[in-house]
C-alpha cells in the first residue's frame, strides 16, 4: 500500500451533529439572578412595618441615621422626614424591624430622647455624645395601628415599670406638675405623670404613679396632700414650721398616709380616685358627707373673706365660706354682698341632720331665739374675716327665708360696724345741742369761780394774819398756856403735900425741923 493511500484511511470524515443541553456559560446569570430574586425577597421579607409620627418639630432627628430604641435596643431606623401640609409640624417615617408589629397599638408611645432638665430631673444626658433617638413605650391596650402622635414631653413612667397609677382630685392644683415627687413619711416613692383640668372645669385631676412596693401602701383610706413649700401653723404649743423635703420646698410635692387607726391596711386597686386636700392638717379633719347651702346678705365691707373662710359657732367651725360676690338691688338702688356658705349638719348633735323637716324647724327655732350670721375677725395679723353665728339680744325680730334657693339667713353688722353706728350717731345728737348758749353759760360760771377763787385767798391771808407766829394774839395765848402751865404745876405740889401729910389741911403745913 502506498502511503498515500496510507493517508487517506488515516484521515476520517467529520460528522456535525446538534447539541440539544445549554451551555454552562449561560448558567452563571441565571444563578446570580435566583440569588437576587432570594435576597430580595427575603430582605422584603424581613422587613418590619412602617409607621408614621407626627411631632412638632424635627430637632435632633435625621432620616437614616436617627435609631428608634427601647430599653437602648434599636427596634426601628427613621427613613424620612418632611413637613405636614399645614406645616404645623413634621411627619417621621419610621422602619420597624420583624416582629414589633404586636406592640404598635394605639396605646404605644414615641418621644424623642434628648438631653431635658425638668421636674427636677435631669435625662438624656447620654445623647450628647450618641446623637438624639426616638424612645418608645410599647401600649398593651388598643387596635393596631401605624399612625402615632409622638410626645413632646418623656412619660415619667414607662409600662414596664411595676407599681399603680392613681386619681387625685383637686380644686386648686397648687405647685404641682408632671415630675412632681411623691412621698410616703418623707421617702420619695412616686412621681405625678400627668396634670389636667377637668371637663366639667370644676376641679383638677391629677394622675400620680407609686412604685413598686410602696404602692402596696396606698389603701383605701389613704389620705394624700399638697405637701409643697414650707406649712407653719399655729396652736396652744406655739408655732410649728413643717417641710416634707428640700425638693417639694424648691419644686413641690405631694404625701400621702395612711390613718394611725388603721389595723390591717387592705391596698387600694389601680386607678382608685382620691382628694388632694390643701395640708396634712386639713387631712385630720373629719370628713362629712352631708353639707346643706344658705345665703347671708350683708350691706358692709367684706374685705379679708374668701371661699374658704372657716364658718363658726361659739369658736367652733361648723362650715365654710363657698362663694363671696357683688350683686346690685335695682329696687332700693344700693348694692349687697351675698355670702354663699355650707353648714355640715352632722358636726351638730341632735340637729336632725339627716331629717330635712327637723332640720328646718331646728333653725327656725334658732332664729327666733336671736341667731343671726355676723362677720368677725379671724386674724388680727392678716385682716381676715369669718362667718360668725351665735345668738344676740335685742336683735329685730327676723326669719329664715326658706323661699329662696339657697335658703337665706338673716345677719346683723358687725361690732366694729355697730361701734361706728353708734359714733355716727352720737355726733348727730351733739349737732343739735345749743353750743353756743352753753359756752357762754360755761363762760359766766367760770368767771364767778375765780371771784369766789379771789374772796377765799382773801380771808385765808385775814386768818393768817390773825394767827401768824409774831401776832398779839398768838402772845397772849402763848402767855395764857405759861401760867395755866404754873397752876398745874402748884397744884400737883399740893397733892403730893397732901397725900404725904393729910392733917396739913387742918394744922398747915409742917416746916421741916
Amino acid at each position: 500500500m502506498s502511503p498515500q493511500d496510507r493517508n487517506e484511511l488515516e484521515v476520517a470524515e467529520a460528522v456535525v451533529s446538534t447539541r440539544r443541553r445549554p451551555s454552562i456559560v449561560w448558567l452563571i446569570p441565571l444563578v446570580a439572578a435566583v440569588v437576587g430574586a432570594f435576597v430580595a425577597w427575603r430582605t422584603f421579607s424581613e422587613r418590619g412595618p412602617a409607621i408614621e409620627i407626627a411631632f412638632e418639630t424635627a430637632e435632633g432627628l435625621e432620616a437614616g441615621k436617627t435609631p428608634v430604641k427601647y430599653k437602648d435596643v434599636e427596634v426601628g431606623m427613621v427613613e424620612e422626614i418632611h413637613l405636614r401640609d399645614d406645616l404645623s409640624g413634621v411627619h417621621v417615617t419610621a422602619r420597624m424591624v420583624k416582629g414589633f408589629e404586636p406592640h404598635l397599638k394605639e396605646g404605644t408611645r414615641f418621644w424623642v430622647v434628648r438631653p431635658r432638665v425638668a421636674g427636677g430631673q435631669v435625662s438624656g444626658l447620654g445623647t450628647l455624645f450618641s446623637g438624639a433617638y426616638i424612645g418608645v413605650d410599647p401600649g398593651a391596650d388598643g387596635k393596631r395601628t401605624k399612625d402615632f402622635v409622638g410626645l413632646e414631653i418623656p412619660p415619667i413612667v414607662t409600662a414596664d415599670q411595676p407599681g399603680s397609677h392613681f386619681t387625685l382630685h383637686s380644686y386648686r392644683a397648687g405647685n404641682v406638675d408632671v415630675g412632681t415627687p411623691v412621698y410616703f413619711r418623707k421617702i420619695q416613692v412616686g412621681e405625678v405623670v400627668a396634670s389636667e383640668l377637668d371637663a366639667s372645669g370644676d376641679f383638677v385631676s391629677i394622675q400620680v404613679f407609686v412604685h413598686a412596693p410602696n404602692h402596696m401602701r396606698v389603701s383605701q383610706g389613704s389620705r394624700f396632700w399638697n405637701a409643697s413649700g414650707v406649712q407653719v401653723s399655729m396652736s396652744a404649743s406655739g408655732v410649728e414650721v413643717h417641710v416634707e423635703a428640700l425638693t417639694s420646698l424648691l419644686i413641690g410635692g405631694i404625701a400621702f398616709d395612711n390613718p394611725s387607726d388603721d389595723d390591717v391596711i387592705t391596698p387600694a386597686a389601680a386607678g382608685t380616685l382620691f382628694t388632694l386636700y390643701e395640708s396634712e392638717a386639713a387631712t385630720r379633719r373629719e370628713v362629712y358627707n352631708l353639707k346643706a347651702r344658705y345665703v347671708a346678705y350683708f350691706d358692709q365691707s367684706v374685705r379679708g373673706l374668701s371661699p374658704g373662710a372657716p364658718v363658726e359657732f361659739r369658736g367652733i367651725q361648723i362650715g365654710e365660706v363657698r362663694d363671696v360676690k357683688l350683686e346690685y338691688v335695682p329696687e332700693t338702688g344700693k348694692f349687697r354682698v351675698p355670702v354663699h356658705f355650707e353648714i355640715e349638719p352632722e358636726r351638730i348633735t341632735n340637729l336632725g341632720a339627716a331629717n330635712l323637716p327637723s332640720r328646718r324647724e331646728g333653725l327656725d327655732r334658732l332664729v327666733k331665739n336671736g341667731m343671726r350670721a355676723q362677720l368677725q375677725s379671724g386674724n388680727l395679723l392678716t385682716g381676715q374675716l369669718i362667718v360668725q353665728l351665735d345668738f344676740h339680744e335685742g336683735v329685730p325680730p327676723a326669719e329664715m327665708v326658706w323661699t329662696e334657693t339657697p335658703p337665706v339667713f338673716p345677719t346683723i353688722p358687725a361690732p366694729l360696724e355697730e361701734i361706728t353706728a353708734s359714733v355716727q350717731h352720737l355726733v348727730k345728737r351733739l349737732e343739735t345741742l345749743p353750743l353756743d348758749e352753753v359756752v357762754v353759760s360755761m363762760n359766766g360760771t367760770l368767771q364767778a369761780a375765780q371771784a369766789a377763787l379771789v374772796q377765799a385767798q382773801q380771808t385765808l391771808a385775814a386768818a393768817s394774819a390773825l394767827v401768824g407766829p409774831d401776832s398779839p394774839a398768838n402772845s397772849e395765848l402763848r402767855r395764857a398756856l405759861l401760867e395755866l402751865s404754873d397752876a398745874a404745876r402748884s397744884i400737883g405740889l399740893a397733892a403730893d403735900q397732901i397725900e404725904q401729910q393729910p392733917d396739913s389741911l387742918i394744922f398747915g403745913r409742917e416746916e421741916n425741923k
